[in-house]
């Protein structure tokens, strides 16, 4: 009986020490290294290979102190996942060769406006699909019919996708899921599905022969981890696993974020795993585009609010700015500095759109979410015609070409996919 006891204690502190475990994400301090030069596979093999050092030594200091935890290798960002208790994790936040710890918190999709209504065919919802013809795209088709998407992926980063939906089907798509390991490509939510619509849906979207890389990192209720969403931006950076093979998009489409709150001046520091996740896509030849988020206030949300990727707003069928939508400015310290970001970058239709959706159905849908997939969309029809042009190229043009508004509620202008392909088109960087 005493022996039962014992074992019995044995087990509850053992429970109570995986209990009292937190998830983390640690950067490694890195060397400056000059990466402007390198392609795409050069700077995946750099990061890799360095990280790989810092991977080691962390699991040798693990080891050194007894602590046990899988440890995720997240090159991506020169920093790896783990768990620790919280006595152990602020001993590794003081180790020289760290430059952070960072909890894994729980990330929830921009959540939509409540206006969902779902119908077994577009027509039910309305002939018109009004945010390709706010856009410009009916006016491109037109004149430029060889513009598709051909040749260009797009990558995806939501609740997974239908790919075998009538406005989806005989699109190559490559697939990962990160909630559920499940091969085949499958979206319980909704949400994944109809911003793929809007990308490349043969009736209903905009880069309509581009093809779909997608990584499925938020569950049925729509919630995700940093770590998690990290790795799936890792693997969207190279989705076969081979440095050698240009498999990666050329653009990622990313309807999701994280409110910040109203009158708070954050450290940009305290979202580097983030920030260094998308400045290595820059760096590999990745166009980066975020919702700006739903909070119909100040700031955007982030990643999108960071200076670096280009955030999206949205407007209604009027043309006017979604009560929804996340104004700016974004607010950043940067050291002693504050930098101050007109944000959202530029606004697209986001209200009352009509795209794909799960069961072979579609829905209308609003959010920035939905204006998200119209920019992703156009820079890969921009990128098909002219494909030599970088980041920086696409971002001038973009907000050269949209409909001049400059404000805090539309950022530089509503998106003229016309005017900013044509003008990709003629442009020699």
């Amino acid at each position: 009986m005493k022996l039962n006891h014992q074992i019995a204690l044995i087990s509850l502190c053992l429970l109570q020490s995986v209990a009292s475990a937190k998830n983390y994400i640690v950067l490694f301090k890195q060397a400056e290294t000059t990466i402007s030069s390198m392609e795409h596979g050069a700077f995946q093999t750099l990061l890799q290979s360095s990280n790989q050092k810092n991977v080691d030594q962390l699991k040798n200091w693990m080891e050194g102190r007894s602590l046990r935890s899988e440890v995720k290798d997240l090159w991506l960002v020169r920093g790896a996942a783990l768990s620790l208790e919280e006595s152990a994790a602020k001993k590794l936040a003081q180790e020289a060769w760290v430059k952070g710890l960072f909890e894994d918190k729980v990330r929830r999709l921009i959540s939509p406006s409540p206006n969902l209504i779902v119908a077994n065919t577009q027509k039910e919802l309305g002939d018109e699909v009004w945010g390709l013809d706010k856009i410009g795209v009916n006016k491109l088709r037109d004149e430029f019919p060889e513009l598709d998407g051909q040749g260009v992926r797009v990558g995806i980063i939501d609740t997974g996708i239908q790919s075998k939906h009538q406005e989806l089907m005989n699109k190559p798509v490559v697939f990962r899921d990160f909630v559920n390991q499940i091969p085949n490509a499958y979206d319980d939510q909704g949400h994944g599905t109809h911003v793929a619509g809007t990308v490349a849906g043969n009736k209903v979207g905009i880069a309509t022969e581009s093809s779909i890389v997608f990584a499925k990192a938020f569950a049925a209720a729509g919630s995700s981890g940093d770590s998690t969403l990290i790795s799936a931006m890792q693997w969207v950076f190279d989705p076969d696993q081979n440095p050698s093979t240009n498999d990666f998009p050329h653009v990622v489409s990313n309807s999701w974020g994280g409110e910040l709150d109203l009158d708070v001046i954050y450290d940009v520091e305290e979202f580097a795993p983030f920030l260094r996740a998308i400045q290595s896509w820059i760096h590999g030849g990745i166009i980066p585009v975020f919702a700006a988020g739903n909070s119909g206030k100040s700031p955007n949300g982030f990643p999108g609010g960071l200076a670096e990727p280009i955030a999206v707003g949205a407007i209604s069928p009027n043309g006017e700015i979604a009560a929804f939508s996340s104004r700016g400015p974004n607010l950043w310290k940067v050291g002693e500095s504050v930098l101050t970001l007109l944000k959202p970058d530029i606004s697209a239709p986001g209200e009352k759109i009509i795209s794909a959706y799960p069961g072979n159905k579609y829905a209308s849908m609003a959010g920035t979410s939905m204006a998200t997939p119209h920019v992703t969309g156009a820079i890969a029809l921009a990128l098909q015609a002219n494909p030599k042009l970088k980041f920086p190229d696409i971002k001038k043009l973009l907000l050269k070409s949209s409909e001049k508004k400059i404000d805090t509620h539309f950022g530089f202008g509503i998106l003229n996919a016309y005017e900013f392909v044509k003008l990709a088109k003629s442009y020699r960087p």
